[in-house]
Parts: structure tokens; C-alpha cells; sequence
């Protein structure tokens, strides 16, 4: 748990503090509550009963874990249903929206499925995802404990007034200010992140462990990174960092959408791998193996590949291989530079190619500087395609319930998103 403080000015930063503890640790009591965090147990007593009077914590719920003789203790977990948000990630081919409650469990979920349009109109998932958010919160059977909507887009993201998206991997999208149109559209307060920066906000909220430095590779449509360090999420000046699909992993490769050569995401890419399999082998081989080769089935086709290289298929087996090499590649050069213990793997690019990858990155990082200091977890990501959603809906609820630790520890969090209103 993060420490408190027993003075008056940071009450909220206090309550935030407590009902993280109570969230991650279902069945903590009150006496274990203080030890944890430094708080007198009178300071604990009075948060509790006003987190109990706001209905966002319970007595019970779980077993109370006994530590020592004597009376027993009362457990406290987070009350479910109570607090909840949608969150949405976007990709090339469908919308993606989840309803999370102060648990961490998935309430509901949905997807609007896309269709190929005209590259130089707006792409059309605001409206799909309008119509995700509204289907959510009607069918939660709670609307009033909807605090907000959490929005995982590919970047680049513009945070200095309203926030836009440039999101490059999307077609249409240049300088969309999607906080504003869902607010207006949803009636709810909307919170933006980069979705690999949501996927891992989402893997360590959801986390009952503490004290995580870790890189979230987010292969989607193209390639992303959210980077933690000792629970704190590295978002870089403008809100942007985690670029991993922009790393330079083949100066002689081809031409990426954001005019360098050679990049991760040119190279490694679903669309990147898809292409270079019809030219390998020919677009009418490709449909005949069961490729449908259109713009919104790119994910199906990659996850179509895996499949026929374990069939045998060697132009399948080459492409999916050199991809993951280079994702290998990329990944050494990141944990070298920030030295982070655990590489988490999600997105949908993954859900057939997850073990290869996974497997690719461990080998190549038997070579990492600090291979002998600390080993390096690779694993992949329980909430799979969906984690951008999760850690966008999961952001929402952390903002929401812990403003104050934003505000008095981190102004520049404040240019990194959408306002979400405060609950005290």
C-alpha cells in the first residue's frame, strides 16, 4: 500500500489510500489497514465508515484473515456494483467496451464490428462507440454509479486543450477531438489514454501487487508500449511515451504510416505480416488458404496464419517469425534501457500468436544487461484483446476516487487527460 499522512489537507489523498488497500487486498481489516499504511487506526476507523456510508465498501463480503489471539477481526472489501465505468478501445476493424465495477470485475461487454469505408472519410467508430457506451449503461441496471467513460485510442494524442487524436493506424482520424464527442454524445465524463498506456494502467490497477516495473506490449492493429516503473505509468512530456511500434528495427525496411523506415510496426505488425505473406505467395493462394484480405479482417487473417504455419505452411511459418524476432528485438532494447522486471504481452495481434511471441522475446532476453541482477518475467496478459479497454475503464475509477492524489502530486496527469469529475 502507498503511505498516508495523519494531517487534515490530505484527507482525500488518505480515503484514496485506504480504499486502494480495502480494493487490492479483499478481507484487509481495519488494524492491518493502518499498519500498512502509516494512518493512526482512528484516522482508518473515520475513512471507513465514511467509504461504508458512501456504499463503496463493506463489512464481510470475504473470510477475515485472523493474525494472532483475540477478538477477531472485521474484514472490508469494496462493495460490487456500486462504482462502475465503461471503458472503450479502438481498433481498425471493431469497437471494443467493457463495464467495470470497483472490483475489477466485467460486468458486461460488447463490440460493434466495422466494415471497410472510404479511407478519406472520418472513420466510423465514434458513433459505434456511442452506441456501446449507451447499450452498457442502460443494461447495467445502475446508470447513476457510471462515473465516466475511459477511451483507449491509438496515439498520437494531443493533450494541450481538448484532446485529440491523430491516431494513424486508424484511417480519417487527424486532430479528432474524441473526448468532446463522446461527452457529448454519452451525456458522461470521458478520461483519454494512449490504449497500450491504458493496458498497462489496467494490468497494475487490477494487480494486488505492489511495487511493479514492468513494459505492457500492446499489439493491436499496429504496436504499442505502456511503461510502469515502481507503480508510476512513464507518459513522457506530452502524454506520449511508450512508442514501441516506432522503434527503428530495419533502417532497410519498409516505409511506416508515420514516414520512417524500417520501424517495429512496419515490420512486425499484423497488416505488416499479412502483406508480406500475398506477396509471398499471391493474393488468390491467400483467399484459397482462407485469407479474406480485406481492411477490418486483418486481425483474422493474422490469427489465420498461426494457423496454417502449424499446418506446415512455410511462407506462414517464415513471416510469423521474422515478426516475432523483431518484437524480440524491440523488446531487449526497451528493458535494457528502462530496466523493468516483467514484459506483459496483450492485444488482439496476439490471441493466436501469443506463446510464439512470448517465447521470441524470453530467448531474447538471455542477453538483457541485467540478466544476471534480476530475471525478467514474460508473460501474457490475462485481460488478452480487451486490456485497453479494461485499463481505460480501470483509469476512470482511479481518477474518479483519487483525485486529490493527482492534483497534489502530479499536476501535469491534469494536461494528460480529459477532466473526470471528482467523488468525495
Amino acid at each position: 500500500m502507498r503511505r498516508g499522512a495523519n494531517l487534515p489537507w490530505v484527507g482525500d489523498y488518505n480515503q484514496a489510500v485506504v480504499l486502494e488497500g480495502i480494493r487490492r487486498h479483499p478481507g484487509t481489516s481495519r488494524t492491518e489497514l493502518a499498519a500498512a499504511s502509516g494512518l493512526t487506526l482512528q484516522t482508518v476507523s473515520n475513512i471507513v465508515r465514511r467509504l461504508l456510508d458512501r456504499e463503496l465498501v463493506q463489512e464481510g463480503g470475504v473470510p477475515a484473515r485472523l493474525r494472532g489471539a483475540g477478538k477477531p477481526r472485521t474484514a472490508l472489501s469494496v462493495r460490487p456494483g456500486q462504482a462502475l465505468a465503461v471503458g472503450v478501445q479502438f481498433e481498425r476493424e471493431h469497437v471494443d467496451a467493457v463495464l467495470l465495477d470497483l472490483a475489477g470485475d466485467v460486468l458486461d461487454s460488447c463490440r460493434e464490428q466495422l466494415s471497410d469505408g472510404p479511407a478519406t472519410s472520418l472513420h466510423p467508430s465514434p458513433v459505434h462507440a456511442t452506441r456501446a457506451v449507451r447499450s452498457l449503461v442502460d443494461g447495467s441496471g445502475n446508470a447513476a454509479a457510471v462515473l465516466g467513460v475511459g477511451v483507449a485510442v491509438p496515439g498520437p494524442l494531443d493533450f494541450t486543450g481538448p484532446v485529440r487524436s491523430s491516431a494513424i493506424n486508424l484511417p480519417g482520424w487527424r486532430g479528432v477531438a474524441i473526448a468532446d464527442l463522446l461527452a457529448a454524445s454519452t451525456g458522461l465524463p470521458v478520461l483519454v489514454e494512449n490504449d497500450a498506456t491504458a493496458a498497462a494502467v489496467g494490468d497494475l490497477w487490477r494487480s494486488p501487487l505492489v511495487g511493479r516495473s514492468f513494459l505492457h506490449l500492446h499489439v493491436g492493429a499496429g504496436i504499442g508500449g505502456g511503461l510502469v516503473v515502481r507503480d508510476e505509468v512513464l507518459r513522457g512530456e506530452s502524454g506520449n511515451a511508450g512508442e514501441v511500434g516506432h522503434l527503428v528495427v530495419d533502417p532497410a525496411g519498409p516505409v511506416c504510416t508515420c514516414g520512417a523506415a524500417g520501424c517495429l510496426e512496419a515490420v512486425a505488425a499484423p497488416t505488416a505480416v499479412v502483406r508480406r505473406y500475398v506477396e509471398r505467395v499471391g493474393a488468390p493462394r491467400a483467399r484459397r488458404a482462407g485469407l479474406v484480405l480485406a481492411e477490418h479482417t486483418v486481425l483474422d487473417d493474422h490469427d489465420r496464419l498461426e494457423l496454417l504455419a502449424r499446418e506446415g505452411d512455410a511462407a506462414a511459418e517464415a513471416e510469423l517469425e521474422r515478426a516475432a524476432a523483431a518484437l524480440a528485438r524491440a523488446v531487449l532494447g526497451v528493458v535494457n534501457v528502462v530496466d523493468v522486471s516483467e514484459v506483459v504481452l496483450g492485444g488482439g495481434g496476439l490471441r493466436r500468436t501469443g506463446e510464439r511471441v512470448r517465447e521470441a522475446v524470453r530467448r531474447g532476453l538471455a542477453v538483457a544487461m541485467t540478466r544476471e541482477v534480476h530475471p525478467v518475467q514474460v508473460r501474457l496478459g490475462e485481460a488478452g484483446e480487451l486490456a485497453g479497454a479494461l485499463g481505460a475503464a480501470s483509469a476512470v475509477l482511479h481518477e474518479a476516487l483519487s483525485s486529490t492524489w493527482v492534483g497534489v502530486h502530479g499536476p501535469a496527469r491534469e494536461v494528460v487527460i480529459s477532466p473526470v469529475a471528482p467523488v468525495h
